[in-house]
Protein backbone atom coordinates (compact mmCIF):
# COMPACT_ATOMS: atom_id res chain seq x y z
CA UNK A 1 0.00 0.00 0.00
CA UNK A 2 1.01 3.61 -0.61
CA UNK A 3 2.65 5.18 2.42
CA UNK A 4 4.78 7.76 0.69
CA UNK A 5 4.56 10.81 -1.49
CA UNK A 6 6.20 10.70 -4.90
CA UNK A 7 7.56 12.47 -8.06
CA UNK A 8 8.56 11.28 -11.55
CA UNK A 9 10.17 11.44 -15.05
CA UNK A 10 12.50 8.99 -16.69
CA UNK A 11 15.93 8.35 -18.21
CA UNK A 12 18.71 6.00 -17.34
CA UNK A 13 21.91 6.18 -15.46
CA UNK A 14 23.62 2.81 -15.82
CA UNK A 15 26.43 2.82 -13.30
CA UNK A 16 28.19 0.36 -11.10
CA UNK A 17 29.77 2.44 -8.37
CA UNK A 18 30.56 1.35 -4.85
CA UNK A 19 28.22 2.51 -2.10
CA UNK A 20 30.51 1.53 0.78
CA UNK A 21 30.08 -1.33 3.12
CA UNK A 22 26.44 -2.30 3.28
CA UNK A 23 25.60 -5.44 5.12
CA UNK A 24 22.75 -6.80 7.15
CA UNK A 25 23.20 -8.23 10.61
CA UNK A 26 23.97 -11.60 9.04
CA UNK A 27 26.60 -10.15 6.63
CA UNK A 28 24.57 -10.52 3.44
CA UNK A 29 25.71 -8.62 0.37
CA UNK A 30 23.22 -5.86 -0.41
CA UNK A 31 23.38 -4.42 -3.91
CA UNK A 32 21.59 -1.21 -4.87
CA UNK A 33 20.27 -1.79 -8.38
CA UNK A 34 17.85 1.11 -8.97
CA UNK A 35 16.60 4.38 -7.55
CA UNK A 36 13.20 5.87 -8.19
CA UNK A 37 12.48 9.44 -9.26
CA UNK A 38 12.18 11.68 -6.21
CA UNK A 39 9.16 10.68 -4.15
CA UNK A 40 8.19 7.65 -6.26
CA UNK A 41 7.65 4.23 -4.72
CA UNK A 42 8.94 0.94 -6.14
CA UNK A 43 6.01 -1.12 -7.44
CA UNK A 44 5.19 -3.59 -10.17
CA UNK A 45 8.14 -5.86 -9.40
CA UNK A 46 7.77 -8.93 -11.57
CA UNK A 47 9.65 -10.98 -14.08
CA UNK A 48 8.93 -13.27 -17.01
CA UNK A 49 10.40 -16.58 -18.11
CA UNK A 50 13.27 -14.76 -19.82
CA UNK A 51 14.16 -12.95 -16.59
CA UNK A 52 13.19 -9.48 -17.82
CA UNK A 53 12.44 -7.21 -14.86
CA UNK A 54 9.22 -5.18 -14.82
CA UNK A 55 9.14 -2.12 -12.60
CA UNK A 56 6.84 0.86 -12.00
CA UNK A 57 7.29 4.26 -10.38
CA UNK A 58 4.11 4.84 -8.36
CA UNK A 59 2.28 8.03 -7.32
CA UNK A 60 4.99 10.56 -8.37
CA UNK A 61 5.09 13.86 -6.56
CA UNK A 62 2.79 12.51 -3.88
CA UNK A 63 -0.02 12.64 -6.43
CA UNK A 64 -2.20 9.56 -6.20
CA UNK A 65 -4.54 10.99 -8.83
CA UNK A 66 -3.30 12.33 -12.16
CA UNK A 67 -4.58 15.87 -12.51
CA UNK A 68 -3.22 19.39 -12.82
CA UNK A 69 0.56 19.49 -12.85
CA UNK A 70 1.00 16.01 -11.37
CA UNK A 71 3.81 14.09 -13.10
CA UNK A 72 2.59 10.84 -14.61
CA UNK A 73 3.44 7.46 -13.15
CA UNK A 74 5.53 5.10 -15.27
CA UNK A 75 4.92 1.49 -16.20
CA UNK A 76 7.91 -0.22 -17.76
CA UNK A 77 10.72 -2.73 -17.59
CA UNK A 78 14.51 -2.91 -17.51
CA UNK A 79 15.75 -4.02 -20.91
CA UNK A 80 18.98 -5.97 -20.73
CA UNK A 81 18.77 -6.49 -16.97
CA UNK A 82 21.53 -8.82 -15.81
CA UNK A 83 21.78 -9.26 -12.06
CA UNK A 84 25.07 -11.13 -12.34
CA UNK A 85 26.73 -8.28 -14.20
CA UNK A 86 26.26 -5.76 -11.38
CA UNK A 87 29.59 -5.39 -9.62
CA UNK A 88 30.20 -5.03 -5.91
CA UNK A 89 27.59 -3.07 -4.02
CA UNK A 90 25.92 -1.73 -7.13
CA UNK A 91 25.20 1.86 -7.96
CA UNK A 92 25.78 4.98 -5.94
CA UNK A 93 22.99 7.35 -5.06
CA UNK A 94 22.63 9.60 -8.11
CA UNK A 95 23.60 13.25 -8.10
CA UNK A 96 20.78 15.63 -7.21
CA UNK A 97 20.48 16.68 -10.86
CA UNK A 98 19.32 13.12 -11.62
CA UNK A 99 16.79 12.79 -8.80
CA UNK A 100 13.82 13.32 -11.10
CA UNK A 101 14.56 10.30 -13.23
CA UNK A 102 14.71 6.53 -12.99
CA UNK A 103 18.27 5.29 -12.49
CA UNK A 104 19.30 1.64 -12.93
CA UNK A 105 22.58 -0.22 -12.45
CA UNK A 106 22.11 -2.73 -15.28
CA UNK A 107 20.43 -2.39 -18.65
CA UNK A 108 18.13 0.50 -19.51
CA UNK A 109 14.68 1.41 -18.26
CA UNK A 110 12.04 1.31 -20.98
CA UNK A 111 8.83 3.21 -20.35
CA UNK A 112 6.01 1.22 -21.89
CA UNK A 113 3.30 3.74 -21.04
CA UNK A 114 2.54 6.57 -18.61
CA UNK A 115 -0.60 7.26 -16.62
CA UNK A 116 -3.17 9.20 -18.59
CA UNK A 117 -2.19 8.11 -22.10
CA UNK A 118 -5.11 7.25 -24.33
CA UNK A 119 -5.74 3.61 -25.21
CA UNK A 120 -7.51 2.31 -28.30
CA UNK A 121 -10.56 1.53 -26.20
CA UNK A 122 -10.93 5.29 -25.63
CA UNK A 123 -9.99 4.84 -21.99
CA UNK A 124 -7.11 6.56 -20.23
CA UNK A 125 -4.24 4.34 -19.09
CA UNK A 126 -4.88 4.17 -15.34
CA UNK A 127 -8.39 5.51 -15.75
CA UNK A 128 -11.05 4.31 -13.31
CA UNK A 129 -14.48 4.25 -14.96
CA UNK A 130 -17.82 3.53 -13.33
CA UNK A 131 -20.19 0.92 -14.69
CA UNK A 132 -21.87 3.59 -16.83
CA UNK A 133 -18.55 4.17 -18.58
CA UNK A 134 -17.94 7.58 -16.99
CA UNK A 135 -14.43 8.53 -15.90
CA UNK A 136 -14.18 8.84 -12.12
CA UNK A 137 -10.48 9.76 -12.05
CA UNK A 138 -7.15 8.75 -13.51
CA UNK A 139 -5.13 6.79 -10.98
CA UNK A 140 -1.44 7.60 -10.66
CA UNK A 141 -0.74 4.49 -8.60
CA UNK A 142 0.17 1.50 -10.79
CA UNK A 143 1.05 -1.49 -8.61
CA UNK A 144 0.92 -5.10 -9.85
CA UNK A 145 2.41 -6.00 -13.23
CA UNK A 146 1.66 -9.38 -14.77
CA UNK A 147 3.38 -10.39 -18.02
CA UNK A 148 1.38 -12.97 -19.98
CA UNK A 149 3.00 -14.21 -23.22
CA UNK A 150 0.87 -14.84 -26.31
CA UNK A 151 3.78 -16.07 -28.40
CA UNK A 152 7.52 -15.43 -28.52
CA UNK A 153 7.17 -11.81 -29.64
CA UNK A 154 3.72 -10.79 -28.38
CA UNK A 155 2.38 -10.47 -24.85
CA UNK A 156 -0.09 -8.71 -22.61
CA UNK A 157 0.95 -6.75 -19.53
CA UNK A 158 -1.78 -6.61 -16.91
CA UNK A 159 -1.39 -3.73 -14.45
CA UNK A 160 -3.46 -3.06 -11.32
CA UNK A 161 -4.17 0.60 -10.53
CA UNK A 162 -4.59 1.06 -6.79
CA UNK A 163 -7.34 3.66 -6.79
CA UNK A 164 -6.31 7.14 -5.76
CA UNK A 165 -5.56 7.93 -2.13
CA UNK A 166 -8.85 7.53 -0.27
CA UNK A 167 -10.65 6.49 -3.44
CA UNK A 168 -10.92 2.73 -3.21
CA UNK A 169 -12.29 2.10 -6.70
CA UNK A 170 -9.53 0.66 -8.86
CA UNK A 171 -8.92 -0.59 -12.38
CA UNK A 172 -6.88 -3.17 -14.30
CA UNK A 173 -5.32 -2.26 -17.63
CA UNK A 174 -4.08 -4.63 -20.31
CA UNK A 175 -1.25 -3.31 -22.47
CA UNK A 176 -0.54 -5.04 -25.78
CA UNK A 177 3.21 -5.62 -26.11
CA UNK A 178 5.29 -6.70 -29.08
CA UNK A 179 8.90 -6.86 -30.23
CA UNK A 180 10.74 -7.71 -33.43
CA UNK A 181 12.83 -10.54 -32.00
CA UNK A 182 14.10 -11.97 -28.73
CA UNK A 183 16.88 -9.38 -28.41
CA UNK A 184 14.85 -6.28 -29.21
CA UNK A 185 12.87 -4.09 -26.82
CA UNK A 186 9.25 -4.60 -25.96
CA UNK A 187 6.99 -1.74 -27.02
CA UNK A 188 3.37 -1.08 -26.16
CA UNK A 189 0.62 -0.69 -28.73
CA UNK A 190 -1.82 1.61 -26.99
CA UNK A 191 -4.22 1.35 -29.95
CA UNK A 192 -4.98 -2.29 -29.07
CA UNK A 193 -4.83 -1.84 -25.28
CA UNK A 194 -7.76 -1.54 -22.90
CA UNK A 195 -9.10 -1.88 -19.37
CA UNK A 196 -10.40 -5.20 -18.06
CA UNK A 197 -14.12 -4.97 -17.29
CA UNK A 198 -14.55 -5.62 -13.55
CA UNK A 199 -18.30 -5.02 -13.35
CA UNK A 200 -19.05 -8.76 -13.10
CA UNK A 201 -17.17 -8.87 -9.79
CA UNK A 202 -18.61 -5.55 -8.50
CA UNK A 203 -15.34 -3.77 -9.24
CA UNK A 204 -12.01 -3.89 -7.47
CA UNK A 205 -11.30 -2.11 -4.18
CA UNK A 206 -7.72 -0.89 -3.61
CA UNK A 207 -6.13 -3.28 -6.07
CA UNK A 208 -2.57 -3.77 -4.97
CA UNK A 209 0.15 -6.22 -5.87
CA UNK A 210 -0.08 -9.80 -7.08
CA UNK A 211 1.61 -12.49 -9.16
CA UNK A 212 1.24 -14.48 -12.34
CA UNK A 213 0.39 -18.00 -11.20
CA UNK A 214 2.47 -20.99 -12.33
CA UNK A 215 -0.48 -21.90 -14.57
CA UNK A 216 -0.26 -18.53 -16.33
CA UNK A 217 -3.07 -16.38 -14.90
CA UNK A 218 -2.71 -12.95 -13.26
CA UNK A 219 -3.67 -13.10 -9.57
CA UNK A 220 -4.36 -9.68 -8.05
CA UNK A 221 -4.88 -8.64 -4.45
CA UNK A 222 -7.70 -6.45 -3.12
CA UNK A 223 -6.19 -4.46 -0.25
CA UNK A 224 -9.57 -3.16 0.87
CA UNK A 225 -8.70 -1.77 4.36
CA UNK A 226 -12.01 -2.39 6.07
CA UNK A 227 -11.50 -4.09 9.40
CA UNK A 228 -14.80 -3.06 11.00
CA UNK A 229 -17.53 -3.84 8.48
CA UNK A 230 -20.18 -2.41 10.81
CA UNK A 231 -19.21 1.11 9.70
CA UNK A 232 -19.63 0.45 5.98
CA UNK A 233 -23.20 1.82 5.96
CA UNK A 234 -22.62 4.48 8.63
CA UNK A 235 -24.29 7.69 7.35
CA UNK A 236 -21.15 9.75 7.95
CA UNK A 237 -19.34 7.66 5.34
CA UNK A 238 -21.93 8.55 2.69
CA UNK A 239 -22.84 12.23 3.20
CA UNK A 240 -21.46 15.26 1.33
CA UNK A 241 -18.52 15.63 3.73
CA UNK A 242 -15.80 13.51 2.16
CA UNK A 243 -12.96 14.50 4.47
CA UNK A 244 -11.34 11.94 6.74
CA UNK A 245 -11.80 12.43 10.45
CA UNK A 246 -8.10 13.13 11.02
CA UNK A 247 -8.40 16.02 8.51
CA UNK A 248 -11.37 17.58 10.26
CA UNK A 249 -14.10 15.75 8.36
CA UNK A 250 -16.62 13.21 9.58
CA UNK A 251 -15.62 10.17 7.51
CA UNK A 252 -14.90 7.29 9.88
CA UNK A 253 -12.81 5.20 7.52
CA UNK A 254 -9.77 6.18 5.47
CA UNK A 255 -10.89 4.34 2.33
CA UNK A 256 -14.30 5.66 1.33
CA UNK A 257 -17.15 3.12 0.89
CA UNK A 258 -18.75 5.89 -1.13
CA UNK A 259 -16.13 5.35 -3.84
CA UNK A 260 -17.45 1.87 -4.60
CA UNK A 261 -21.02 3.22 -4.55
CA UNK A 262 -20.03 5.72 -7.23
CA UNK A 263 -18.42 2.95 -9.22
CA UNK A 264 -21.45 0.63 -9.09
CA UNK A 265 -24.11 3.36 -9.14
CA UNK A 266 -25.77 1.95 -6.01
CA UNK A 267 -25.17 1.09 -2.36
CA UNK A 268 -22.49 -1.57 -2.22
CA UNK A 269 -21.78 -4.54 0.00
CA UNK A 270 -18.49 -4.68 1.96
CA UNK A 271 -18.36 -8.44 1.52
CA UNK A 272 -17.91 -7.99 -2.23
CA UNK A 273 -14.39 -6.66 -1.58
CA UNK A 274 -11.16 -7.91 -0.03
CA UNK A 275 -10.24 -11.05 -1.99
CA UNK A 276 -7.74 -12.44 -4.47
CA UNK A 277 -8.88 -11.85 -8.07
CA UNK A 278 -7.75 -14.20 -10.83
CA UNK A 279 -7.95 -13.25 -14.51
CA UNK A 280 -9.07 -16.38 -16.37
CA UNK A 281 -8.34 -16.72 -20.11
CA UNK A 282 -5.76 -13.90 -19.97
CA UNK A 283 -4.51 -14.40 -23.55
CA UNK A 284 -7.97 -14.17 -25.09
CA UNK A 285 -8.50 -11.11 -27.28
CA UNK A 286 -11.78 -10.26 -25.56
CA UNK A 287 -12.67 -13.24 -23.38
CA UNK A 288 -10.58 -12.54 -20.29
CA UNK A 289 -12.67 -13.05 -17.16
CA UNK A 290 -12.04 -11.80 -13.61
CA UNK A 291 -12.96 -14.20 -10.80
CA UNK A 292 -13.00 -13.28 -7.11
CA UNK A 293 -11.83 -16.15 -4.98
CA UNK A 294 -13.97 -15.80 -1.87
CA UNK A 295 -12.39 -19.01 -0.57
CA UNK A 296 -9.03 -17.25 -0.09
CA UNK A 297 -10.56 -15.08 2.65
CA UNK A 298 -11.50 -11.42 3.02
CA UNK A 299 -8.65 -9.32 4.30
CA UNK A 300 -6.32 -6.49 3.25
CA UNK A 301 -4.63 -8.67 0.65
CA UNK A 302 -1.24 -7.31 -0.42
CA UNK A 303 -0.14 -10.25 -2.57
CA UNK A 304 0.38 -14.02 -2.49
CA UNK A 305 3.07 -16.61 -3.10
CA UNK A 306 2.15 -19.91 -4.75
CA UNK A 307 4.27 -22.87 -3.65
CA UNK A 308 5.47 -25.59 -6.06
CA UNK A 309 2.56 -27.90 -5.25
CA UNK A 310 0.28 -25.30 -6.93
CA UNK A 311 -2.07 -25.69 -3.95
CA UNK A 312 -0.43 -23.82 -1.06
CA UNK A 313 -0.67 -20.02 -1.02
CA UNK A 314 0.87 -17.69 1.53
CA UNK A 315 -0.96 -14.37 1.75
CA UNK A 316 -0.04 -11.10 3.48
CA UNK A 317 -2.58 -8.87 5.22
CA UNK A 318 -1.50 -5.22 4.98
CA UNK A 319 -2.92 -2.94 7.65
CA UNK A 320 -1.81 -0.94 10.68
CA UNK A 321 -3.57 -0.30 13.97
CA UNK A 322 -2.18 3.23 13.97
CA UNK A 323 -4.89 4.14 11.41
CA UNK A 324 -7.73 3.00 13.69
CA UNK A 325 -10.67 5.19 14.69
CA UNK A 326 -10.74 4.93 18.49
CA UNK A 327 -14.51 4.79 18.81
CA UNK A 328 -15.17 2.29 16.04
CA UNK A 329 -11.95 0.20 16.11
CA UNK A 330 -11.54 0.42 12.35
CA UNK A 331 -8.04 -1.04 11.97
CA UNK A 332 -5.68 -3.56 13.50
CA UNK A 333 -2.38 -5.21 12.82
CA UNK A 334 -2.29 -7.79 10.06
CA UNK A 335 -2.33 -11.60 10.02
CA UNK A 336 -0.17 -13.97 8.00
CA UNK A 337 -2.53 -16.34 6.17
CA UNK A 338 -2.19 -19.66 4.37
CA UNK A 339 -4.64 -21.16 1.89
CA UNK A 340 -4.44 -24.77 0.72
CA UNK A 341 -6.52 -25.46 -2.37
CA UNK A 342 -8.40 -28.73 -2.73
CA UNK A 343 -7.09 -29.13 -6.28
CA UNK A 344 -3.77 -27.97 -7.74
CA UNK A 345 -4.20 -24.91 -9.95
CA UNK A 346 -7.76 -24.26 -8.77
CA UNK A 347 -8.27 -21.60 -6.10
CA UNK A 348 -12.06 -21.86 -5.95
CA UNK A 349 -12.12 -24.19 -2.93
CA UNK A 350 -9.81 -24.98 -0.06
CA UNK A 351 -8.90 -24.51 3.58
CA UNK A 352 -7.94 -21.19 5.14
CA UNK A 353 -5.39 -20.97 7.97
CA UNK A 354 -3.93 -18.17 10.11
CA UNK A 355 -0.48 -18.09 11.71
CA UNK A 356 0.17 -18.13 15.45
CA UNK A 357 3.68 -16.86 16.26
CA UNK A 358 5.87 -17.64 19.26
CA UNK A 359 8.76 -15.22 19.53
CA UNK A 360 12.31 -16.15 20.55
CA UNK A 361 13.67 -14.90 23.85
CA UNK A 362 14.97 -11.67 22.33
CA UNK A 363 13.44 -8.31 21.47
CA UNK A 364 16.11 -7.38 18.94
CA UNK A 365 14.47 -7.19 15.51
CA UNK A 366 17.60 -8.43 13.72
CA UNK A 367 17.88 -11.41 16.08
CA UNK A 368 14.39 -12.53 17.09
CA UNK A 369 12.76 -15.21 15.01
CA UNK A 370 9.38 -16.88 15.44
CA UNK A 371 8.09 -20.42 15.63
CA UNK A 372 4.92 -20.72 13.55
CA UNK A 373 1.87 -22.88 14.10
CA UNK A 374 -1.28 -22.75 12.01
CA UNK A 375 -4.86 -22.36 13.16
CA UNK A 376 -7.40 -23.85 10.77
CA UNK A 377 -10.12 -21.25 10.25
CA UNK A 378 -12.39 -23.18 7.92
CA UNK A 379 -12.96 -24.88 4.59
CA UNK A 380 -15.04 -23.24 1.90
CA UNK A 381 -15.71 -22.77 -1.80
CA UNK A 382 -16.49 -19.71 -3.89
CA UNK A 383 -20.05 -20.70 -4.72
CA UNK A 384 -21.22 -21.30 -1.15
CA UNK A 385 -19.42 -18.25 0.23
CA UNK A 386 -20.93 -16.01 -2.43
CA UNK A 387 -24.42 -17.07 -1.34
CA UNK A 388 -23.56 -15.71 2.12
CA UNK A 389 -22.11 -12.55 0.59
CA UNK A 390 -25.34 -11.96 -1.35
CA UNK A 391 -27.37 -11.89 1.87
CA UNK A 392 -25.92 -8.42 2.57
CA UNK A 393 -26.46 -6.90 -0.88
CA UNK A 394 -29.61 -5.03 0.16
CA UNK A 395 -28.26 -3.40 3.33
CA UNK A 396 -28.60 0.39 3.10
CA UNK A 397 -27.59 3.48 5.04
CA UNK A 398 -31.11 3.62 6.49
CA UNK A 399 -30.47 0.28 8.20
CA UNK A 400 -27.56 1.60 10.24
CA UNK A 401 -27.92 1.75 14.03
CA UNK A 402 -25.03 2.85 16.18
CA UNK A 403 -23.84 0.14 18.56
CA UNK A 404 -25.02 -2.74 16.39
CA UNK A 405 -24.25 -4.10 12.94
CA UNK A 406 -26.06 -5.16 9.79
CA UNK A 407 -23.17 -7.41 8.90
CA UNK A 408 -21.42 -10.36 10.57
CA UNK A 409 -21.31 -9.58 14.29
CA UNK A 410 -18.54 -10.25 16.77
CA UNK A 411 -20.92 -12.62 18.54
CA UNK A 412 -21.21 -14.63 15.32
CA UNK A 413 -17.42 -14.64 15.05
CA UNK A 414 -17.09 -15.87 18.65
CA UNK A 415 -19.68 -18.56 17.97
CA UNK A 416 -17.69 -19.86 15.02
CA UNK A 417 -14.45 -19.74 17.04
CA UNK A 418 -16.03 -21.90 19.75
CA UNK A 419 -17.69 -24.22 17.24
CA UNK A 420 -14.45 -24.79 15.35
CA UNK A 421 -12.21 -25.11 18.41
CA UNK A 422 -14.68 -27.01 20.59
CA UNK A 423 -13.72 -24.73 23.46
CA UNK A 424 -15.52 -22.25 25.70
CA UNK A 425 -13.50 -19.17 24.72
CA UNK A 426 -15.55 -16.47 26.44
CA UNK A 427 -15.91 -18.22 29.79
CA UNK A 428 -19.72 -18.35 29.86
CA UNK A 429 -19.75 -22.09 30.53
CA UNK A 430 -21.09 -23.09 27.13
CA UNK A 431 -19.70 -23.84 23.69
CA UNK A 432 -21.62 -21.86 21.10
CA UNK A 433 -22.88 -23.41 17.87
CA UNK A 434 -22.45 -21.30 14.72
CA UNK A 435 -25.17 -21.53 12.07
CA UNK A 436 -22.58 -21.86 9.26
CA UNK A 437 -18.94 -21.18 8.46
CA UNK A 438 -19.26 -17.72 6.94
CA UNK A 439 -17.23 -15.95 9.65
CA UNK A 440 -13.73 -17.09 8.61
CA UNK A 441 -14.32 -16.10 4.98
CA UNK A 442 -16.25 -12.85 5.38
CA UNK A 443 -14.38 -11.61 8.47
CA UNK A 444 -11.08 -13.45 8.11
CA UNK A 445 -8.80 -11.28 10.24
CA UNK A 446 -11.28 -10.80 13.07
CA UNK A 447 -12.02 -14.52 13.11
CA UNK A 448 -8.32 -15.36 13.05
CA UNK A 449 -7.72 -13.09 16.04
CA UNK A 450 -10.72 -14.51 17.92
CA UNK A 451 -9.28 -17.99 17.43
CA UNK A 452 -5.89 -17.01 18.76
CA UNK A 453 -3.89 -16.14 15.64
CA UNK A 454 -1.33 -13.34 15.72
CA UNK A 455 -2.84 -10.09 14.37
CA UNK A 456 0.05 -7.78 15.20
CA UNK A 457 2.03 -7.40 11.98
CA UNK A 458 2.41 -3.72 11.11
CA UNK A 459 2.14 -3.11 7.39
CA UNK A 460 2.68 -6.75 6.38
CA UNK A 461 3.58 -6.26 2.74
CA UNK A 462 5.25 -8.53 0.21
CA UNK A 463 5.52 -12.31 0.14
CA UNK A 464 7.46 -14.16 -2.54
CA UNK A 465 8.87 -17.64 -2.92
CA UNK A 466 11.40 -19.75 -4.77
CA UNK A 467 11.26 -23.50 -4.29
CA UNK A 468 10.99 -24.15 -0.55
CA UNK A 469 12.07 -20.65 0.47
CA UNK A 470 9.54 -17.94 1.34
CA UNK A 471 10.34 -14.27 1.98
CA UNK A 472 8.00 -11.93 3.88
CA UNK A 473 8.34 -8.16 4.28
CA UNK A 474 6.92 -5.78 6.87
CA UNK A 475 7.20 -2.09 6.08
CA UNK A 476 7.66 -1.19 9.75
CA UNK A 477 8.42 -3.27 12.82
CA UNK A 478 6.55 -0.84 15.01
CA UNK A 479 3.24 -0.04 16.72
CA UNK A 480 1.56 -3.42 17.33
CA UNK A 481 4.95 -5.13 16.88
CA UNK A 482 6.58 -2.81 19.42
CA UNK A 483 6.96 -4.41 22.86
CA UNK A 484 5.82 -1.15 24.49
CA UNK A 485 2.54 -1.10 22.54
CA UNK A 486 0.79 -3.78 24.58
CA UNK A 487 -1.99 -5.98 23.23
CA UNK A 488 -5.02 -4.63 21.36
CA UNK A 489 -8.23 -6.60 21.76
CA UNK A 490 -9.57 -7.62 18.37
CA UNK A 491 -13.20 -6.77 19.21
CA UNK A 492 -13.19 -3.84 21.64
CA UNK A 493 -10.03 -2.18 20.39
CA UNK A 494 -8.87 -1.65 23.97
CA UNK A 495 -5.11 -1.77 24.46
CA UNK A 496 -3.73 -3.58 27.49
CA UNK A 497 -0.31 -2.04 28.12
CA UNK A 498 0.50 -4.69 30.71
CA UNK A 499 0.17 -7.57 28.27
CA UNK A 500 2.73 -7.97 25.51
CA UNK A 501 1.50 -9.32 22.22
CA UNK A 502 2.82 -12.36 20.36
CA UNK A 503 5.20 -9.96 18.61
CA UNK A 504 7.11 -7.83 21.11
CA UNK A 505 10.17 -6.28 19.49
CA UNK A 506 12.27 -3.22 20.03
CA UNK A 507 10.61 -0.92 17.51
CA UNK A 508 12.34 -0.55 14.15
CA UNK A 509 10.49 1.96 12.00
CA UNK A 510 12.56 1.13 8.91
CA UNK A 511 11.02 -2.34 8.66
CA UNK A 512 12.50 -5.62 7.55
CA UNK A 513 12.30 -8.77 5.47
CA UNK A 514 12.00 -12.27 6.95
CA UNK A 515 12.77 -15.69 5.51
CA UNK A 516 11.23 -19.14 6.02
CA UNK A 517 12.30 -22.57 4.77
CA UNK A 518 9.77 -25.33 4.27
CA UNK A 519 9.93 -29.07 3.81
CA UNK A 520 8.30 -31.01 1.02
CA UNK A 521 4.92 -30.27 2.59
CA UNK A 522 5.52 -26.53 1.91
CA UNK A 523 4.44 -25.73 5.46
CA UNK A 524 6.13 -22.83 7.25
CA UNK A 525 7.05 -23.63 10.85
CA UNK A 526 9.75 -21.01 11.43
CA UNK A 527 10.38 -17.39 10.37
CA UNK A 528 13.81 -15.75 10.75
CA UNK A 529 14.96 -12.14 10.28
CA UNK A 530 16.75 -11.81 6.95
CA UNK A 531 17.39 -8.14 6.10
CA UNK A 532 16.37 -5.59 8.74
CA UNK A 533 16.46 -1.82 8.32
CA UNK A 534 18.16 0.54 10.74
CA UNK A 535 16.95 3.87 12.09
CA UNK A 536 19.68 6.49 12.27
CA UNK A 537 20.22 9.06 15.01
CA UNK A 538 18.28 11.70 13.07
CA UNK A 539 15.25 9.44 12.71
CA UNK A 540 15.91 8.55 9.07
CA UNK A 541 16.92 5.14 7.71
CA UNK A 542 20.42 3.96 6.95
CA UNK A 543 21.09 4.65 3.25
CA UNK A 544 23.02 1.40 2.92
CA UNK A 545 20.13 -0.82 4.02
CA UNK A 546 16.66 -1.33 2.56
CA UNK A 547 14.04 0.83 4.27
CA UNK A 548 10.31 0.14 4.59
CA UNK A 549 10.23 -2.86 2.24
CA UNK A 550 7.04 -3.30 0.24
CA UNK A 551 7.23 -5.08 -3.12
CA UNK A 552 9.66 -7.99 -2.92
CA UNK A 553 10.46 -10.54 -5.61
CA UNK A 554 12.39 -13.80 -5.84
CA UNK A 555 13.95 -13.94 -9.30
CA UNK A 556 13.99 -17.09 -11.40
CA UNK A 557 17.34 -18.12 -9.86
CA UNK A 558 16.14 -17.40 -6.30
CA UNK A 559 17.88 -14.02 -5.92
CA UNK A 560 15.80 -11.71 -3.71
CA UNK A 561 14.86 -8.17 -4.73
CA UNK A 562 13.56 -5.71 -2.12
CA UNK A 563 11.66 -2.60 -3.22
CA UNK A 564 11.16 0.36 -0.90
CA UNK A 565 8.15 2.42 0.12
CA UNK A 566 10.22 4.71 2.33
CA UNK A 567 9.52 8.27 1.21
CA UNK A 568 11.70 11.37 1.60
CA UNK A 569 11.53 11.39 5.39
CA UNK A 570 13.36 8.05 5.46
CA UNK A 571 15.45 7.91 2.26
CA UNK A 572 16.10 10.75 -0.15
CA UNK A 573 15.02 8.36 -2.94
CA UNK A 574 13.22 5.04 -2.79
CA UNK A 575 15.53 2.27 -3.91
CA UNK A 576 15.50 -1.25 -5.30
CA UNK A 577 17.93 -3.71 -3.71
CA UNK A 578 19.28 -7.13 -4.58
CA UNK A 579 20.31 -9.53 -1.81
CA UNK A 580 23.21 -11.84 -2.70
Amino acid sequence: MTRTENLLSTTILATALAIGAAASASAKDLVRIATMPAGAEVTGLSTNAAGELFLNAQHPGGKNVLKGDAPAALVGYVHGFNAGAIAGSGMALPAEANHKQMNVASGSYVTLATAGEKMGSGEAFGGVYNTAGELMFVSNTPDFNGFVPINENQAYLYTAWEGGGREGASSVSRLSLSRENSSSQWTADLATSKNVNLESVAGGAVLCSGIVTPWGTPLLAEEYFFYNSATWNHPDNHDEDEKAGFRGGNDINYIKPKSMNKYMGKMTNPYRYGYMIEIINPTSADGEKPVKHFATGRLSHETAAVMPDNKTLYMTDDDSAVYSDKKYNTASGGVFFKFVADTAGDLSAGTLYAAKLTQDDSAKPDVAGFDVSWIELGHGNNAEIETWVAEYDDVTIADYKDGSTNYVSDDEIRAWAETKSGKDLNGDGTIAKAKDSRAPFLESRRTAAAMGATNEWDKLEGVTSHGNTVYISASALAFTMDKSWGHKHWSTGEIDKQQAGDIALNAEGCGGTYVAKTGDDFNITRIEPHVIGKTTADGRCDDNLPANPDNILALNDGTLLIGEDAGPKRHVLDMLWMVR
